[in-house]
């Protein structure tokens, strides 16, 4: 009944000779993305395709024919060819059709933007039919070229729907820098557009690609920014997918009961809205969430359900996905003869379709299910097949575990001089990463595990010159002239490693504390901000008495002092307290206390403290009877009432740092500032320059300032 209503609808239109309204094109690339099968029987009715036209001329008399204007007609053209290319419009012939009207537009392409246009369909039909993706690439970045001068709202439009394009198809090639450069474009003409529907697909698009690099906070920030916009639009489809792809950084973070939750409600929007080819992938997310969890026969389940809707769809290399992760679970059962069944499918889709950076890691998971049933030939076939696609296209853990198979099972048939060469490889890709102490003891376990496989192949070739030799003494000093020299060098090498570890450890301790006073400084506070009990109260605090300690007193005896306030400090205060420069001290309290609350612990803890450290010392006296008033700028954390939007340690730090500079604009005896956020205060309110953006926030009523001063009367920084 859905798709009756707009077909009568643009059949009445047709009738009645109503000419076609101009098309938005935002609001058409919406349409597109949110209800393609409606939008294609709509225009298929509007546009009566197929047409029949050889040039310009016929093209324009049957676009007044159908009360067109030509760029119309040929727009709406435009947009049905690209709905032949979607996997969710069900219709016959599609990929006929999509050529004859993509040759038919060419014909009659004349503007950059048409040309721009014909590029992008021809680009969308090898990637989707021949899987060449280098040359999508090229024609996409063709298309670019021909509208980047052009800055109206069409070529926008485009430009964002190409880069998006580009962005994607880079990420498939694992050609990072390229990607990330397209994802910022693509985010970049979102916010440039103004189009909140626009901009929760680019967050989602680039939170999607921080997924995939690992950066996890990065992604789930994005991920959380796109599900928030989605969720104020009225477009069901943009918020399943934001939806999804939050269920999949919830998954890559080990969250499993968030990660399940919003895939499985992923899931369900994808299909009431009869996506079922988005909807295999949101299974496959929740089958994954069940293999972490070990519940491998769960995971399975859901990895044939997603199976079926991909086969029903002819999503051909999804298919191959999901055979590829079935028989990873199958392996994880022990169920080897499975394993290997669905395995194999997916490497005749992979080969079949030409997609070697899926097919590296099938050959991968199918040499290690062989060697776990120590079928060494056939190891050693797919490991091969693995290493070279790996070295191909770069990917060097790839080829650092299709090398380790390979020397697994040379040695498995006692073919010694191959393990041999492929650990040499081994250990000479090793060496190329290891720039670190870290990565130089683990090249070390690499050289060990080497050396002591030597050492074994030594000893049987010795064996075996010992059974045909009458020299058996000589036979047996060179065996342990090598050991013993092998011996050495690895003896060698863990002492090495052990003095650098202890030279690191030396530098870690020291690295928290002050240069001068050699006591826990800024880097300590920093540090213990981030552990996993990190302080609810942080405040600043200038003793303006102590400012010139140093110079007072000279080093040793005001770093004696330093010690003995911050020891008297922690023993008074359920606080941690750190050395920032002369005179101005950090406290990381435990508790949350207010501002005032926090000055008078402060003080009172100030006033019990015996300065008297050396009174022979001239100056003293002078610091001994100057009032220690002290000017605090005080915080509470989190400074965010969102817990997805977290703040750095560091400007968290120049954030009290900026509320203890307005203290100090009043010089009026102990005086506080605290600054707090309200709820609704967004992240970007910290954004570079910080003290100019905090000034401008208080001023519009984002962020509250408390001070035990009149407020009229503080000068807020803005450098």
């Amino acid at each position: 009944m859905r798709k009756l209503i707009p077909n009568c609808l643009a059949f009445i239109l047709l009738i009645i000779s109503i000419p076609a309204l101009a098309i938005d094109p935002q609001e058409r690339e919406i349409e597109f993305n949110e209800t393609p099968q409606a939008l294609f029987d709509q225009l298929l009715v509007r546009t009566q395709f197929p047409l029949s036209f050889n040039n310009r001329q016929e093209f324009e008399l049957i676009a007044k024919e159908l009360k067109y204007t030509p760029d119309e007609l040929q727009a709406d053209l435009e947009t049905l060819a690209r709905l032949y290319m979607e996997t969710v419009v069900r219709t016959p012939n599609k990929t006929e059709n999509s050529r004859l009207l993509t040759q038919q537009l060419e014909s009659i392409a004349v503007t950059p933007m048409q040309e721009a246009m014909i590029l992008l369909l021809e680009a969308r039909f090898r990637g989707i039919e021949d899987q060449q993706y280098k040359q999508s690439i090229i024609l996409f970045k063709e298309a670019l070229k021909k509208i980047a001068s052009i800055r109206d709202e069409h070529s926008l439009t485009l430009q964002f729907v190409l880069h998006g394009g580009l962005s994607s198809l880079h990420a498939i090639l694992k050609q990072d820098t390229q990607a990330l450069y397209h994802y910022k474009s693509y985010r970049e003409i979102a916010y440039q557009l103004r189009n909140d529907y626009f901009i929760a697909q680019s967050e989602t698009a680039i939170g999607k690609y921080y997924t995939g690099k690992n950066q996890l906070a990065k992604a789930l920030q994005h991920h959380s920014e796109a599900y928030r916009i989605s969720n104020r639009l009225n477009y069901p489809v943009i918020q399943a997918h934001a939806q999804f792809q939050l269920s999949r950084a919830y998954r890559d973070l080990g969250q499993w009961d968030e990660a399940l939750k919003n895939a499985n409600e992923a899931a369900i929007s994808f299909q009431e809205l009869g996506h079922e080819a988005l909807q295999s992938n949101a299974m496959t997310v929740i089958a994954m969430v069940y293999g972490n969890q070990k519940q491998w026969n769960k995971a399975i389940d859901y990895y044939l359900n997603a199976q079926q809707l991909d086969k029903k769809n002819n999503q051909v290399i999804s298919q191959g996905l999901n055979f590829h992760n079935i028989g990873e679970a199958y392996m994880y059962l022990d169920n080897y003869p499975s394993s290997v069944s669905y395995l194999k499918m997916a490497n005749e889709i992979f080969k079949s379709r030409r997609v070697m950076h899926y097919l590296v890691y099938n050959e991968l998971l199918f040499a290690e299910v062989m060697s776990k049933q120590a079928l060494w030939e056939e190891t050693i076939t797919h490991a091969k097949a693995a290493l070279v696609i790996a070295e191909e296209k770069q990917l060097i853990d790839a080829q650092k575990e299709a090398l380790s198979f390979l020397s697994k099972a040379y040695r498995g048939i006692k073919d010694d001089s191959s393990a041999l060469e492929m650990m040499d490889k081994l250990v000479a890709i090793d060496n190329e990463q290891q720039e670190n102490i870290v990565d130089e003891a683990v090249n070390s376990n690499l050289n060990e595990e080497k050396l002591k496989f030597e050492i074994n192949v030594y000893q049987n070739k010795l064996n075996g010159y010992i059974k045909s030799s009458k020299d058996q003494q000589m036979a047996i000093i060179i065996l342990l002239a090598a050991i013993f020299i092998l011996s050495f060098v690895w003896l060698y090498s863990l002492k090495r490693i052990n003095t650098l570890k202890q030279k690191q450890q030396s530098l870690t301790a020291k690295v928290i504390q002050d240069p001068l006073t050699e006591v826990k400084g800024y880097r300590g506070m920093l540090d213990c901000m981030s552990t996993g009990t990190s302080p609810k109260t942080i405040a600043l605090v200038n003793i303006k008495a102590l400012t010139d300690l140093d110079i007072d007193f000279g080093l040793s005896e005001s770093k004696l002092i330093t010690e003995s306030l911050i020891q008297q400090f922690e023993k008074d205060l359920p606080a941690c307290v750190y050395v920032i420069k002369p005179g101005e001290f950090a406290f990381c309290f435990k508790e949350t206390f207010t501002a005032n609350e926090t000055l008078k612990k402060i003080e009172a803890s100030l006033a019990s403290q015996d300065l008297a450290i050396n009174a022979n010392i001239p100056n003293y006296s002078v610091v001994k009877h100057d009032p220690l008033e002290c000017i605090m700028g005080h915080i509470n954390l989190p400074l965010l009432a969102n817990p997805d939007l977290r703040l750095t340690n560091d400007l968290q730090f120049e954030t009290v740092q900026y509320a203890l500079a307005a203290a100090k604009t009043i010089d009026k005896g102990s005086t506080y500032v605290s600054i707090r956020t309200l709820n609704f205060a967004p992240a970007a309110i910290f954004f570079k320059p910080l003290y100019l953006n905090l000034t401008h926030a208080l001023q519009r009523g984002i962020i509250r300032a408390e001070s035990n001063r009149p407020i009229a009367e503080i000068k807020w920084p803005t450098n």
